[in-house]
């Protein structure tokens, strides 16, 4: 869908990347099980599946929701190792680590798509990517100020006035206000 965009797994989690950004625009919490394996649905845009060595699939739904998983299967009772998913999107194979693999048959829901599903995932993942990279320059701008001696910045490097200032900006891009998310700069204090 998007072959800008490509999942990970490793660290305990998922994180979703972009090639021009240094870090993951968007990732999973933190799982108590290790995650082994992840793939792409290739009929939903905004969806992805990952395995776990507890042996439970899981199914995150970005289309609908970003924040939980959207379906947590038991597969096996040992650690699952791999997984495949069908091109037409109906069917999916787990592997285990005692070489079992089991062919999930997954529902309508996770095989066709939302009403022009793709285009709202690719203006999310864009919207991230723009974040991101307005993070980044503000991070860069601070490294280049805190080299001048520029003691109005905070002990994290950023400017907690300019960042509020750009995170506003931004939102009013996206024809959204920061007020509205509960956005703030955790653990930044201003240096006045």
């Amino acid at each position: 869908f998007h072959p800008k965009f490509f999942l990970t797994v490793g660290d305990w989690c998922a994180k979703v990347w972009m090639e021009e950004l240094k870090g993951p625009m968007l990732q999973t919490p933190y799982y108590p099980s290790f995650l082994s394996a992840a793939a792409w649905s290739p009929t939903r845009a905004g969806v992805f599946f990952l395995c776990r060595q507890d042996g439970r699939m899981d199914v995150w739904d970005y289309f609908y929701r970003m924040n939980e998983v959207s379906l947590s299967q038991k597969v096996s009772d040992c650690a699952l190792t791999s997984l495949s998913v069908q091109a037409s999107g109906g069917l999916a194979a787990v592997g285990d680590t005692e070489g079992v693999i089991t062919l999930m048959q997954l529902c309508d829901g996770l095989v066709q798509p939302g009403s022009n599903e793709k285009n709202i995932i690719g203006q999310m993942f864009d919207r991230e990517t723009k974040r991101e990279k307005n993070l980044e320059a503000i991070k860069r701008q601070a490294g280049q100020n805190k080299d001048k001696g520029d003691k109005e910045r905070t002990a994290a490097g950023v400017d907690a006035a300019e960042y509020q200032a750009r995170e506003k900006k931004f939102f009013e891009d996206m024809g959204m206000t920061a007020d509205d998310h509960g956005t703030t700069l955790g653990g930044v204090r201003s240096a006045a």
